[in-house]
């Protein structure tokens, strides 16, 4: 049975407990919010396109640098020494940030505060299970699994709104209020613990340096991929041959010491590896809220991010606590695979309605999807990570969540630059058809393109009409080759959720565990 709480332990307890809610959201807020901010940060600091891009890979890969190793560090020093400093230091970086302009600074700034993000979130696990009473340790998750679609709604209006209202520099000052807070709450509620020394003597300090770096590498070359053309980009290609050979190395570093940090054998059990893979399909699946339809909006109902993020505002805290009231129920009712089996079905639920997308589709018309994507999130993601640690050996948990954390960073990036490559070709493709019945040589064309061009002014003459014409013409198949575009997206994301949904039925039933009773 678990240990008993003293009623002294229930004040700490909370503090930890809020703390490691706002670190897990304070992080995936930041990554979205200046994501969607990106055209006005490179607006604001005076950067070119390719600058900015340069700017959001810095501002994002290195927190795959350390965070792996956080649970391992907080094991060794304790969650006072490894979070309390790096919450000042962010603060500190995150209020500086507006004042520069100079491209290299902003770059060297936002890598370090990347590494500090990575801290935070990679944290949130550990922290959970080593100071909250075991009874708690679902809510902690539940919450952990909460900030995916909490910065997704509420990032998109929040990012949008400060440009238009109190500046974009609340993109950067807004972590920069809440990471303080996160670090008194971290003083008060973390248990007075003492430096691990054998656990430190025992350190394999190799085997993390060169897993951190091959996963920054990695996702460099990602986040620059679809930009630079992937395999046609010398730097793009050197990247992923740097990366392979690091994992090589990596692999044969952890099979040659003596006691490795995270070896690779931890996902040879069979529903730890399909615990994993339903994580895959699960980031796959969501990409229909987190990219498709946000970007949908943008690109073919041309809206702004604040009008997109505004539908959901008003209902996200009431969707977001029935999704995650719902998810810890199913857990402790009809366990993992059941569970699982729920999520993947409200997302492929979810991607048939988005398969049905038209050129005249706006808010309304994603509210439904929107509802069904947020629990599939929430049951999807607290389903999977429940049945990881309930199948791993307690005193492998370490390893366990260095691999939760590459999956939560190079498997979300993986899958969000493979989408945004596949709807870019696919829009090509599409326009090219579609333009193939749109030439002078279809019936009617001077007519309709005329008619087309003289709605524009009222003077003017032929010649210049059918000019108009054809530009707008041009404007109606672009659009139209988008809608293509992203209803072969939602098909992916379909795939996806039948595909998690095989994985399930794979999986062997979990030994019970306090996540799940």
């Amino acid at each position: 049975m678990p240990k008993m709480v003293h009623p002294s332990d229930l004040p700490r307890q909370g503090f930890v407990a809020v703390a490691v809610v706002m670190a897990s959201i304070l992080t995936a807020f930041d990554v979205r919010t200046a994501s969607i901010g990106l055209a006005d940060l490179r607006g604001a600091f005076g950067l070119s396109f390719d600058e900015g891009a340069w700017l959001s890979t810095f501002a994002t890969a290195p927190q795959i640098l350390a965070a792996p190793c956080v649970g391992w560090l907080i094991a060794v020093f304790g969650v006072k020494r490894v979070m309390i400093g790096p919450t000042i230091l962010y603060s500190a970086i995150s209020i500086l940030i507006p004042f520069f302009s100079n491209f290299e600074s902003l770059v060297a700034l936002h890598a370090v505060r990347a590494v500090l993000l990575g801290l935070f979130v990679g944290a949130t696990l550990m922290t959970a299970f080593r100071n909250l009473d075991r009874k708690y340790w679902i809510f902690a998750l539940a919450f952990y699994v909460l900030r995916i679609p909490f910065a997704q709604n509420l990032g998109l209006y929040t990012a949008g709104s400060y440009t238009q209202t109190i500046g974009w520099q609340w993109l950067y000052w807004q972590g920069a209020i809440v990471a303080p807070v996160i670090g008194v709450l971290f003083w008060c509620g973390g248990k007075p613990t003492g430096v691990d020394r054998e656990l430190l003597k025992r350190a394999d300090w190799g085997g993390m340096a060169i897993f951190g770096v091959a996963l920054t590498t990695l996702y460099f070359a990602l986040d620059q991929g679809n930009r630079l053309d992937w395999f046609r980009s010398g730097l793009v290609v050197s990247l992923l041959g740097a990366t392979g050979f690091l994992v090589c190395v990596f692999l044969w570093h952890e099979f040659r010491v003596k006691e490795p940090w995270a070896h690779i054998s931890i996902l040879f059990s069979r529903n730890i590896a399909l615990g994993f893979a339903a994580i895959g399909c699960f980031m796959t699946a969501s990409l229909g809220s987190s990219l498709l339809e946000p970007n949908f909006l943008i690109s073919v109902a041309r809206l702004r991010p604040e009008q997109i993020g505004d539908f959901a505002a008003p209902y996200a805290i009431l969707l977001l606590v029935g999704a995650t009231v719902t998810a810890v129920a199913l857990i402790r009712t009809v366990k993992q695979r059941a569970t699982l089996t729920i999520g993947f079905s409200c997302f492929a639920l979810s991607a048939w309605l988005g398969t049905q997308l038209t050129s005249v589709w706006s808010l309304p018309e994603f509210r439904l999807i929107v509802i069904l994507q947020t629990f599939g999130e929430e049951i999807v993601f607290l389903a999977a990570v429940a049945t990881l640690f309930s199948n791993v050996n307690p005193a492998r948990a370490i390893s366990l969540t260095a691999y939760v954390q590459v999956m939560r960073l190079i498997c979300s990036e993986t899958v969000a630059t493979t989408m945004a490559t596949w709807i870019r070709q696919r829009e090509q493709l599409h326009s090219y058809l579609i333009g193939l019945h749109v030439t002078g040589a279809t019936p009617g064309w001077n007519s309709i393109v005329g008619h087309l061009g003289s709605g524009s002014t009222a003077d003017g003459s032929q010649a210049d009409a059918l000019k108009r014409g054809i530009g707008v013409l041009a404007g109606i198949v672009q659009r139209e080759a988008n809608v293509q575009a992203y209803i072969d997206g939602f098909w992916i994301t379909f795939v996806a959720a039948i595909a998690g949904l095989i994985v399930v039925s794979l999986m062997a039933p979990s030994p019970a565990h306090p996540l799940t009773t």
